[in-house]
């Protein structure tokens, strides 16, 4: 390969990197002050709770996805 030949699949290959990217979308990041949705989970003993139920009190959310 002569060195136009590696240019072109270097340039080539960046402009694929950099599309891929650039394609994805935009996350807002959530602001300090803001107001949590609502949403209900299932807790270790069986019932489910609701960010809801802590209306007016400081909560601490803490988010584990168990991998395997």
């Amino acid at each position: 390969m002569n060195k136009k030949s590696v240019s072109l699949i270097l340039i080539s290959l960046f402009i694929v990197v950099l599309a891929a990217c650039s394609s994805q979308p935009e996350v807002e990041s959530p602001l300090v002050g803001t107001t949590a949705p609502d949403f209900t989970l299932d807790n270790a003993l069986g019932g489910q709770v609701s960010l809801s139920d802590y209306s007016g009190k400081p909560v601490l959310l803490f988010f584990h996805m168990a991998v395997g």
